[in-house]
């Protein structure tokens, strides 16, 4: 890479549009090059007050431009980016990480490619002490996620329950399982738990319930970890994005914060 870092951006949505805002304001270090999303012509409109407006480019050219992509699309998107990503030995920031599960060939391509996938922290916090204690000896993770009932308004999985989410009264438990038996049928609601499980015991050990619950505001994840060496029992309550209830407003932070990271003299955590 050369001294400025090229950034793209896949998808201009609650997480790629503020990101895309805070690189055009000028990072140190950091260039936006291009972005895409599926309705080009709108997205052309979207950065045209950019101070430096970048390229609207298809999805699979991105990677020939930037050194790194920013992944923000929905899950049916996925591959489309990953894979030329990947193949052109670049690095991947991966917002929709559940769509990793189903592709975890990727890792070991990105091995042979020289390319990099990346899952920024998102909305969690503490995954270097779960890093830390797959290190050594876990003897269980569990998470448990309260969402108002609006974030799964659009869930197929939940409109199959017969559940009406506008009119839900009392707080109703959608999944209980392992975390890989969660992420086809929420694959945009559960990346944060997939991104646990693969910092810690993998996702056939990590357990994992969700909840539509209307006497909650804002996405609420609880996690406990028992360990040889430790144990950790953290919780969390991000607000909703506007653009998006089943996204997290504190996620584009995260991925500004990693990007940052990857230029920054000093960075705190592993």
């Amino acid at each position: 890479m050369s001294d400025t870092i090229k950034i793209a951006i896949a998808g201009l949505g609650a997480v790629g549009m503020p990101v895309a805002k805070w690189l055009d304001q000028g990072v140190p270090g950091l260039q936006l090059v291009a972005v895409s999303a599926g309705d080009m012509a709108r997205a052309k409109e979207r950065v045209a007050d950019f101070k430096s407006p970048p390229p609207i480019l298809p999805l699979a050219d991105l990677a020939e431009v930037a050194d790194i992509v920013v992944e923000a699309l929905p899950p049916s998107k996925y591959l489309e980016i990953a894979v030329p990503v990947i193949e052109a030995g670049k690095t991947l920031v991966a917002v929709t990480v559940s769509q990793l599960l189903d592709n975890m060939d990727l890792i070991e391509r990105a091995r042979q490619t020289g390319g990099r996938i990346i899952v920024p922290t998102g909305a969690l916090a503490a995954f270097d002490a779960i890093r830390a204690a797959a290190k050594g000896t876990i003897n269980s993770l569990v998470m448990a996620t309260r969402k108002p009932p609006s974030s799964f308004a659009k869930v197929q999985f939940v409109k199959d329950m017969g559940l009406d989410m506008e009119t839900l009264s009392e707080p109703v438990c959608l999944y209980k399982g392992s975390v890989r038996g969660v992420a086809q049928s929420f694959p945009a609601n559960v990346n944060v738990a997939v991104a646990l499980s693969l910092a810690g015991i993998g996702p056939d050990k990590t357990q994992y319930e969700i909840w539509a619950d209307p006497g909650v505001s804002r996405n609420t994840h609880s996690v406990v970890l028992d360990s040889e060496e430790t144990h950790l029992e953290f919780s969390i309550a991000g607000r909703q994005s506007a653009e998006n209830p089943a996204t997290g407003a504190l996620t584009p932070l995260a991925v500004m914060t990693t990007l940052e990271s990857m230029v920054s003299p000093l960075r705190i955590g592993s």
